[in-house]
């Protein structure tokens, strides 16, 4: 009954820092109190599993429980969730092994000594399984702080592969110590070498991956400089059709005015009619009355249009509108942006982009837009890129702008449409 007791207690710990690992890795599924009813399900089963399982099959049963419940928690597929959940079982195991075998070597108790005094075996069971829990909330601490993102995940098979040898070294060694081939002193020095080889590998990857998220942000940097040069060719174009449409009004007006002078007022009239369907050309291809709104709006659309991007634009008096135009511009320039880039992989014919900017009691503002086929879980946009980091920044700016008002955000995909949407409650903010 003690062995059944511990074995749960143990594995609830390990479930424990199982979930703060991949926490500091993949996105939650949900955020609802609900998904910690998993915990008991997954011990009380894994229990059974762990006690009636020969030892040997120890570690496959453990990572298995862990990949699952894991997958059930965050959003990651399921390659990942058994690579990582090999990573976190080799840090408890080796941490674990260190633990014991350092207090059977300074103390000189044998294995079975041990077992007989139960206080004991508790307490070093309690550190042995503590320790790993403390790293990972440190390790989640401080990644959550720094904000790093996992941006190359094949970076992570070098711990992975490095982390399956040391559980397969601690299970050698200590096969070696339970026939008597190795003494506790020189097992215990080579429990703490395997536990720093395990953890330092994870460490310098993940050091390694920090000093690639900030070339990536440089390469972004890069990105948006590129986009603010299309910008400002955009409003140089518009401006050059301003100046060719003032002077040509100029010389419309002094036809006219020698028409009228000549009271050839049907000369006049035709000539007003022939203006009229000669002029196909508008410098605002949409028109919101805010002027703001129509900066961006033009803007993007002249951008789009470049890019043989055919543009659609729903729209109504938006001069209401109290929304900072900082602010508007984060969010509708990011999305228009995220929208021109998957038009620009479709074929010309196929490119299309619809945008709605209605203003009623609160703000709505969509775009819908021709993709490739993407995974949307948990208003998330799933990719398979490597590069993951620049594929998704311009949604996270999107987002934190949004969390300063009171406002929904929504993506969706169906049928080759992505739609990205926005509810926002017209009020400046305090």
């Amino acid at each position: 009954m003690n062995t059944l007791l511990l074995t749960a207690l143990w594995l609830s710990i390990d479930l424990l820092y199982s979930h703060l690992f991949f926490d500091s890795f993949f996105p939650k599924r949900s955020h609802s109190f609900r998904r910690f009813l998993l915990f008991p399900i997954f011990t009380i089963a894994g229990t059974i599993l762990l006690t009636f399982s020969p030892s040997t099959y120890t570690p496959i049963v453990s990572i298995l429980i862990f990949a699952l419940i894991n997958s059930f928690l965050h959003i990651t597929s399921k390659a990942y969730s058994v690579f990582f959940s090999i990573i976190v079982y080799s840090i408890g195991c080796t941490i674990d092994n260190l633990v014991f075998t350092s207090f059977l070597a300074f103390s000189g108790w044998h294995y079975s000594t041990l077992q007989s005094h139960f206080i004991v075996y508790l307490l070093l069971g309690m550190l042995s399984h503590g320790l790993p829990l403390i790293f990972c909330f440190a390790f989640h601490r401080s990644r959550k702080l720094k904000c790093t993102e996992t941006t190359n995940w094949n970076w992570y098979s070098i711990p992975t592969v490095l982390s399956f040898v040391c559980i397969m070294m601690e299970f050698y060694l200590n096969s070696c110590f339970q026939h008597d081939q190795i003494e506790c002193v020189p097992l215990s020095v080579c429990a703490a070498f395997i536990t720093i080889v395990n953890i330092a590998s994870l460490l310098l990857v993940s050091w390694i991956e920090r000093t690639s998220h900030f070339r990536e942000e440089s390469l972004l940097l890069h990105a948006q400089i590129k986009v603010q040069s299309e910008g400002i060719e955009a409003l140089s174009l518009s401006n050059t059709a301003q100046r060719k449409l003032t002077h040509d009004f100029r010389a419309h007006l002094e036809m006219l005015d020698s028409l009228l002078e000549n009271k050839s007022f049907q000369e006049a009239a035709n000539y007003i009619t022939q203006l009229r369907a000669e002029q196909t050309e508008r410098i605002l291809l949409v028109n919101t009355h805010n002027s703001a709104m129509d900066a961006i709006l033009n803007q993007k659309a002249l951008i789009a249009k470049k890019h043989n991007i055919d543009v659609q634009f729903t729209v109504n008096d938006l001069s209401p509108l109290l929304i900072d135009a900082v602010d508007l511009t984060v969010i509708i320039s990011n999305l228009m942006d995220n929208a021109i880039e998957a038009c620009e992989k479709l074929p010309i014919q196929e490119r299309q982009i619809h945008v709605k900017a209605l203003l009623e009691d609160a703000f709505f503002f969509s775009i819908r837009n021709r993709s490739e086929t993407v995974q949307v879980c948990d208003n998330m946009v799933i990719t398979t890129k490597p590069n993951t980091l620049l594929h998704g920044y311009g949604l996270q700016n999107v987002r934190s702008t949004l969390n300063k008002y009171d406002s929904y955000f929504g993506l969706d995909y169906q049928n080759g449409w992505f739609l990205a949407y926005a509810e926002i409650q017209n009020t400046p903010l305090s």
